[in-house]
């Protein structure tokens, strides 16, 4: 009677490390997943930003050569009154 209580103390304690380790491995491996999601939803952010960057640059130059025509032209208009 006491081998057959040893014996499920042992079998119960061997059960509980496994399913420990198991359990411990599928939450990391649950974190994981969730970094991995995170990581490309910022690429994908950061992407975008990219593009927003290039085109606002392009904004930028073109309305810099406005200014520069319009300076031009106001200086010629002034010049002629």
């Amino acid at each position: 009677m006491i081998e057959q209580i040893i014996l499920t103390i042992v079998t119960s304690g061997i059960g509980y490390f496994i399913g420990y380790k198991k359990s411990k491995n599928e939450i990391e491996g649950g974190r994981l997943e969730n970094l991995e999601k995170s990581i490309r939803i910022y690429q994908v952010v950061i992407d975008d930003l990219g593009k927003k960057v290039e085109e606002l640059t392009a904004h930028i130059v073109r309305l810099e050569a406005t200014i520069e025509s319009l300076k031009k032209e106001n200086r010629e208009l002034k010049g002629t009154i």
